[in-house]
């Protein structure tokens, strides 16, 4: 089975060489990669020539004439050689049979859609523990929803799809990003196979934001094209974690003159650690991270405060991606 694994970036010459390194690694021979250049600015372009000999497969680089991640993988998925496409972040690294996992499940599985598990790569600082935990909670309600057959997330940085299916959806092309979740929705609404791989050796790294502006800009930017979601699954899942996370958050506030409402908030958070701390004890071993139930204790209080941030975000400042308004 042939791949043709597509990278957008932009700005990334602080990346590029782990990606390039990580990649260089992989068993599988059977595939292309193809690399994107969105108008850099840094010494990113560089870079990818330098390597394009490196390596025992093809390697592309094309500059994409359009602006924007979702034009930019489109303009490569459609100058890939293969019928078969697997997408990923110039900021990701990978298992050394992350490929060759990947093309083995499409073969038995014949899914059209792959949603492959992507994990925060750990560092120091509780901004860095913050996302890690976060971002496994939706990864593993995200995978629980794909495995009982009513997938209502993915990430790009690991997917794996048809091409030709891929061509005919227009992925909301007003909108700056979404172009996995789009597809994902289109998947579901044309009745197309979609499987989540459940295998430690698809498991990709993605690094994690280094600020706390910066990680709200990216959470604000997530939810920015929500309200262009028309899957019923996925809306009823994003209104309800919202909805629940508002519910806490008021009681919390209103309990300050009405001390009734802090027993409930109590009670709330309690009930809700206890699902939590049962939900991401499943993933420990998987996604290989430490866990407490004080910690998830501390999340469950954080948590609606954190929500009401992104929400708030884009009142006081412009949503942007790579020095680009969204």
């Amino acid at each position: 089975m042939a791949l043709s694994l597509v990278i957008p970036f932009r700005d990334e010459a602080k990346n590029l060489n782990r990606l390039i390194s990580s990649l260089k690694e992989q068993s599988y021979n059977n595939w292309e990669l193809i690399l994107v250049n969105d108008h850099s600015t840094d010494d990113g372009v560089k870079i990818v020539k330098d390597c394009i000999n490196q390596f025992r497969v093809p390697v592309t680089m094309l500059n994409s004439s359009d602006y924007g991640k979702k034009k930019a993988l489109l303009y490569g998925v459609h100058q890939a050689n293969n019928e078969w496409i697997i997408t990923s972040d110039a900021d990701c690294t990978f298992h050394p049979e992350w490929l060759q996992t990947m093309a083995s499940y499409q073969k038995s599985t014949h899914a059209d859609l792959i949603i492959g598990p992507v994990r925060i790569e750990e560092k120091r600082g509780a901004l860095s523990w913050f996302q890690r935990i976060d971002f496994t909670a939706l990864q593993l309600s995200g995978a629980a929803a794909a495995l009982n057959g009513k997938p209502i997330m993915c990430n790009g940085a690991n997917l794996l799809f048809n091409k030709s299916l891929y061509l005919q959806t227009t992925l909301n092309p007003h909108i700056a990003s979404g172009d996995d979740m789009f597809l994902l929705e289109w998947m579901k609404q044309n009745g197309k196979y979609v499987r989540f791989i459940k295998a430690k050796k698809a498991v990709i790294q993605t690094a994690p934001v280094g600020c706390i502006k910066d990680f709200l800009m990216q959470r604000a930017r997530w939810a920015a094209k929500a309200p262009a979601y028309r899957d019923k699954e996925i809306l009823i899942s994003g209104l309800l974690v919202s909805g629940l996370s508002f519910m806490l958050l008021s009681t919390l506030i209103i309990g300050i003159w009405q001390i009734q409402l802090l027993y409930v908030f109590g009670i709330s958070i309690g009930v809700k650690s206890f699902v939590d701390y049962a939900l991401l004890r499943l993933g420990k071993t998987f996604f290989n991270y430490k866990l407490s139930f004080a910690s998830v204790v501390l999340l469950q209080v954080l948590y609606p405060i954190y929500v009401l941030s992104v929400l708030m975000f884009p009142l006081f400042f412009k949503i942007k991606w790579k020095a680009r308004n969204i």
